[in-house]
């Protein structure tokens, strides 16, 4: 069988619909397993993983032979998803260490989707029968879960995974087939964002069709008298966006954060530039998680972006 790339949502704002369901949005790591003469994983690149979660590929021999499963890896901390943890577990090459943190930081497998049952393909039958199908194909361990989910009243499911501190909620049409690799209005994901004003700082070149232009922009908030780098942004910017921005960039022989990131290639600029982002939230250390640009502020000053918004938002450990 070959690799199964994974069916990809479209991104949506919380409504309530008869004919959809709703179910939280984990924050983890995408992956298709086979289990199937052992056990492999598969990222959404189709990169094998199987190796660094060992604990998952012997619970999975048990809780699931003969299928094909569509969920998500995450570590879990106080109930909640864990993205630090994760991003430890993900990059690690060292058997003796994947050992070790398999025990200390053990991963969990959240299955939403089945795509094979005891090798029969049942991506094409509805949304609804194929959660009747996972229900009866996986037995739930303590590692091996399937997701729960709730009918037509979106919003409200919504607010309630915010307040469980999920970082989101996924739509999709009860009688959708699973598309692999097809980013389908079939599915919906509806997550948390921030928005943060910040300044430009630099930019680093673009490449193939942005080569004219730029790859992506340096932002930062004022501490004071400081400009502090909270991270980059290359998503969100359409064409007639990225020509206006480039032409009102003002070259700098100097970085002006007080923290420059070490950035191959980097192109410095005055920080005359507002721009706002959104963002899923701002890490402990102060960093943006997944920013998207939003648009222009020319109505707000550089020195108005303080850094007392980060601060505000930033994930407590």
């Amino acid at each position: 069988m070959n690799s199964i790339k994974p069916m990809l949502a479209v991104t949506g704002q919380p409504f309530s619909a008869i004919g959809w369901i709703f179910e939280p949005k984990i924050d983890g790591t995408r992956c298709i397993a086979r289990v199937s003469d052992g056990v492999t994983l598969h990222n959404r690149r189709l990169t094998d993983i199987t190796y660094r979660y060992p604990e998952l590929a012997e619970a999975l021999v048990r809780a699931a032979p003969g299928c094909v499963l569509d969920g998500e890896i995450a570590v879990f901390s106080d109930d909640k998803p864990d993205f630090a943890a994760l991003s430890e577990r993900e990059h690690q090459s060292s058997r003796l260490r994947i050992g070790y943190l398999s025990k200390s930081l053990p991963a969990s497998y959240v299955v939403f989707d089945v795509l094979y049952s005891q090798g029969e393909n049942v991506m094409n039958r509805p949304l609804d029968e194929r959660k009747e199908i996972l229900k009866e194909s996986v037995k739930e361990t303590e590692l091996i879960s399937v997701t729960d989910y709730f009918p037509e009243e979106g919003e409200k499911y919504y607010q309630a995974a915010l307040k469980m501190g999920i970082e989101g909620v996924m739509a999709k049409r009860q009688a959708s087939a699973y598309q692999p690799g097809t980013r389908s209005p079939d599915w919906i994901k509806i997550k948390k964002r921030l928005k943060l004003d910040l300044v430009v700082g630099g930019y680093i070149p673009g490449q193939g069709q942005r080569e004219p232009y730029f790859g992506g922009l340096l932002l930062g908030a004022y501490e004071s008298d400081r400009l502090v780098y909270v991270g980059r942004v290359g998503s969100g910017f359409s064409g007639k966006e990225l020509q206006e921005m480039m032409g009102d960039f003002e070259p700098a022989a100097d970085s002006p954060f007080s923290n420059p990131p070490p950035t191959p290639g980097a192109k410095w600029l005055k920080p005359n530039l507002v721009v706002q982002v959104a963002a899923m939230e701002v890490t402990e250390n102060g960093s943006l998680r997944a920013p998207v640009f939003l648009r222009r502020r020319e109505d707000k000053e550089p020195r108005e972006c303080t850094w007392d918004q980060i601060e505000g938002q930033r994930v407590k450990s």
